[in-house]
C-alpha cells in the first residue's frame, strides 16, 4: 500500500478545503494505506473554538482524530497564532516553537504529499 501525508494549511473559514482532505485521508486509511495528517499555518486556527465550525468539518476532524490519522500540529504556527492552549486541550503536545512537519523526512519515508 502507499503512504500519504496531508498538509492542511487552509483556514477553517473554508470548511470544504478543510473537511475534504480529512475525508480523503479517512478513505485512504480505510483502504489500508498509511496516512498522516498535519495541521500547519492557518489550519492551526481550527483548534480555537472547534464547536463553532461547520458540522461536516467537525465530523471529518473527529473521525480522523478517532482513527489516529492526525500526526501533528506545527508548534511554531500554533504558538505564533496564539492557539497552543487550544491545541493541547485537544490532546496534541506543543513542545517548542520549532516549525513542522519535517517534509524532507516524510518524502524520504516514501510519503506522497498532499497540500491543501
Amino acid at each position: 500500500m502507499s503512504k500519504h501525508a496531508f498538509l492542511l494549511l487552509s483556514s477553517p473559514e473554508t470548511p470544504g478545503k478543510f473537511a475534504n482532505p480529512l475525508n480523503y485521508a479517512r478513505q485512504l486509511d480505510e483502504a489500508g494505506h498509511d496516512v498522516a495528517v498535519y495541521f500547519d499555518g492557518a489550519a492551526t486556527y481550527w483548534f480555537d473554538g472547534i464547536e463553532d465550525h461547520p458540522g461536516p468539518a467537525v465530523e471529518a476532524y473527529e473521525q480522523a482524530k478517532e482513527r489516529g490519522l492526525i500526526a501533528g500540529v506545527c508548534d511554531h504556527c500554533a504558538t505564533f497564532k496564539g492557539v497552543a492552549d487550544a491545541v493541547e486541550r485537544e490532546g496534541f503536545e506543543i513542545e517548542s516553537t520549532e516549525h513542522g512537519p519535517d517534509i524532507a523526512a516524510l518524502v524520504e519515508e516514501g510519503y506522497e504529499l498532499h497540500t491543501v
